[in-house]
């Protein structure tokens, strides 16, 4: 029997790790605060998502509402995503007391001759989720093949779970999310963005000398908000930023506390000060970024300030701010 050649060429084609991603909570977030915030609350998820799969060198594929699916070349590259994606997803503060979690199932999917994925292993894929807990790994047997020995070390020992999906069972095991160890055999692999530094309380900054307070004493903070300006100075030497109208600074957000954090010059330093329930959150020009629990620190030159939310969040617009010298006025 002959074989047409594009049905050969396709024969050729290899797998690629498949990994499916739905986030969980968004139906509670919908009822109590309406379908826009919800919505507002999934794409947040799906965009800190979308970086895990980006740090591991996968690339989306799959585009549904709530959900995610991307492939990669490398299976521990899919696992070490899905564990990262857990990781920083959980790490969002809750809304209006409600946590949002996502649920992740590792498969494969056959690549076409024009690199794309099969439909078909996509939508297979994403019938698996509903057999996926919240916050854990769930690994098909066809993506554990693809993992490296190293990586299978992290599977839990526990009986397989077989799932029936449409024309055939699938085999499940469940992958050990927290510090998954890699094994080495298929290379490097790219180091994902660091997380916060979780800062949780306040710890007194060692005085500054006399001199060194001359040599900043004319400098001012200008912070910069959905179009406001505001200074910070020996002047003025202190700005509250929340919820309330009664803050020098109104965040239109509600993810921050109604005093959620103050900018303070202290000492001719310009220190950040959290108050509030979710943290503050704190990133410079080099991409460092610090979760601030109840405590302070000091400002670098220049950054952006998130009130319950990651500067760095799809949609989110953080505080910025840049450090300078004050003008004199004219004698």
């Amino acid at each position: 029997m002959s074989v047409e050649p594009d049905n050969m060429m396709r024969e050729a084609i290899a797998e690629a790790s498949l990994l499916v991603a739905e986030v969980t909570g968004a139906g509670s977030l919908s009822e109590k605060l309406g379908a826009a915030e919800g919505a507002r609350a999934v794409e947040r998820a799906l965009a800190r998502a979308e970086r895990s799969v980006h740090a591991y060198q996968g690339s989306r594929v799959g585009d549904t509402t709530g959900r995610l699916a991307a492939s990669f070349a490398r299976g521990d590259g899919a696992a070490l995503a899905a564990n990262d994606m857990i990781k920083r997803i959980n790490q969002l503060p809750p809304v209006s007391g409600i946590s949002l979690s996502v649920r992740v199932v590792l498969h494969t999917g056959r690549c076409l001759a024009d690199g794309s994925i099969d439909p078909e292993s996509i939508a297979q894929s994403f019938n698996l989720l509903s057999f996926a807990t919240p916050g854990k790994i769930l690994v098909s047997n066809e993506a554990v093949g693809k993992l490296s020995e190293g990586m299978r070390a992290n599977l839990v020992s526990a009986p397989q779970m077989s799932v029936h999906t449409g024309t055939q069972d699938v085999p499940l095991l469940e992958l050990q999310s927290g510090n998954l160890i890699a094994g080495h055999s298929q290379g490097p692999l790219t180091v994902p963005p660091p997380q916060p530094t979780i800062m949780p309380s306040a710890t007194p900054l060692p005085p500054r000398s006399a001199s060194a307070a001359e040599g900043l004493a004319q400098t001012r903070l200008l912070l910069r908000y959905h179009g406001a300006s505001l200074l910070v100075s020996e002047f003025k030497t202190s700005l509250m930023a929340g919820r309330e109208e009664s803050n020098d600074l109104v965040i239109s957000d509600r993810r921050a506390s109604r005093q959620h954090a103050r900018i303070e010059w202290r000492d001719g330093r310009f220190l950040l000060v959290d108050h509030s329930t979710n943290g503050t959150y704190l990133l410079d020009d080099h991409g460092v970024e610090i979760l601030l629990r109840h405590g302070e620190c000091e400002l670098p030159p220049h950054g952006r300030i998130g009130c319950g939310y990651s500067p760095l969040e799809a949609g989110c617009e953080p505080m910025v701010f840049d450090i300078g010298e004050r003008q004199q006025s004219a004698a």
